[in-house]
């Protein structure tokens, strides 16, 4: 167990750490959040004494690391950051072995710890152990960083916003092999971000910083439920809305063209080729729906009839402008519709939900 009590640190008359504490527990993978300049990078390198409180007691399974040496305190305590800092001189094995050797491990099982390393992470020894960090993608080195940090299979492990300079798909890889990594190893892991969504997909205990202070701990579901500052409600964003309080509205295709009931059959179908539908929405003079008109109608009986109104069809299915999101997504599935027509309170049209005005504002509200 990792627990700070009463940690303060403060340059001149600038207070960094403000009296924080908290635990966490073994096996945890806790994240430290919060804007630029909260605190949270320093106290992650209290954890490993690269950086020392003015007051108060950080303690590791109930012993001070005040009272241990710092360096077989780090030795004892992977750490992984943003920059990767492998050593360009040394092979993948080397780099991996770094804490092992310095640990006196036998050069056997220093090779064998390479070896199930690698094969935690899909990357065969005989292709990845004997290159230089210079030979593999961003990805591969930062992958080669992480194990080298749980090569002396230490209780803790420290990372400093390790995946943010990384591209979003190697990003969210890299995520989830950490994730699967800190679970199979039953690792503690204390991992820095400023990325919200990266915290709630990693993390059993999100710790949200402010001026050197925790405004709030706890786990994901938590922060979603009840977030304690207007500024962690802003860092959550759209993770809050939950998709059942979306309407109609939230959904919707707006501005869509519209024609009256009585306009004629040649000025329709040129209307449609224009705009390359094959069914206009028809409305009466007060602008209220009627129905639809579509092609295959007006081939089929166009010639007989001067204008629309006889080939008016109602069946298409209808909601409300401020339904609930997930009936109108039930209704549109089951309709077997190409799309729903949204209406106001006075029966005009409002737009229309497709799948894929559906798809892409669902999109938007659940990841931004």
């Amino acid at each position: 167990m990792l627990r700070f009590d009463s940690v303060s640190l403060a340059y001149g008359a600038q207070t960094v750490i403000d009296n924080i504490s908290f635990e966490i527990q073994a096996g945890q993978m806790a994240v430290l959040i919060g804007p630029s300049g909260c605190g949270k990078t320093t106290t992650l390198k209290m954890i490993n004494r690269l950086i020392e409180p003015d007051r108060g007691v950080i303690s590791i399974d109930g012993q001070d690391i005040r009272q241990q040496d710092k360096v077989q305190l780090r030795r004892h305590i992977g750490y992984v950051i943003q920059q990767i800092g492998l050593f360009p001189n040394m092979t993948v094995a080397q780099n991996i072995s770094v804490v092992p050797r310095l640990l006196k491990y036998p050069k056997e099982r220093c090779a064998q710890l390479v070896r199930e390393l690698l094969e935690l992470v899909d990357m065969p020894f005989e292709q990845y152990a004997h290159k230089y960090p210079n030979e593999m993608s961003g990805g591969q080195q930062q992958r080669v960083g992480i194990l080298r940090a749980l090569a002396a299979s230490p209780p803790i492990v420290l990372m400093d916003e390790p995946f943010s300079a990384l591209d979003p798909m190697t990003r969210r890889s890299l995520q989830q092999e950490v994730r699967a990594l800190q679970q199979k190893l039953n690792k503690t892991i204390v991992f820095v971000t400023h990325d919200m969504e990266e915290a709630l997909d990693l993390a059993d205990v999100i710790i949200f910083m402010e001026r050197g202070r925790i405004v709030q701990m706890g786990p994901p579901e938590e922060l979603l439920a009840n977030p304690a500052s207007d500024l962690i409600r802003e860092f959550l964003g759209s993770h809050t809305t939950p998709p059942a309080q979306l309407t109609a509205a939230d959904f919707m295709r707006r501005g869509v063209f519209t024609v009256s009931q009585h306009r004629g059959i040649h000025e329709c179908v040129s209307s449609m080729q224009r705009h390359n539908v094959d069914t206009l929405l028809v409305v009466d003079e007060q602008k209220r729906y009627q129905g639809t008109v579509s092609i295959a109608d007006i081939r089929l009986t166009g010639h007989v009839v001067k204008d629309i109104a006889p080939l008016i069809r109602c069946n298409n299915p209808t909601v409300r402008l401020d339904d609930e999101a997930k009936a109108c997504f039930d209704t549109l599935i089951s309709s077997g519709y190409n799309y729903l027509v949204v209406l106001n309170a006075d029966d005009t049209v409002a737009g229309i939900i497709t799948k894929t005005s559906m798809s892409s504002a669902m999109a938007e509200h659940l990841w931004g």
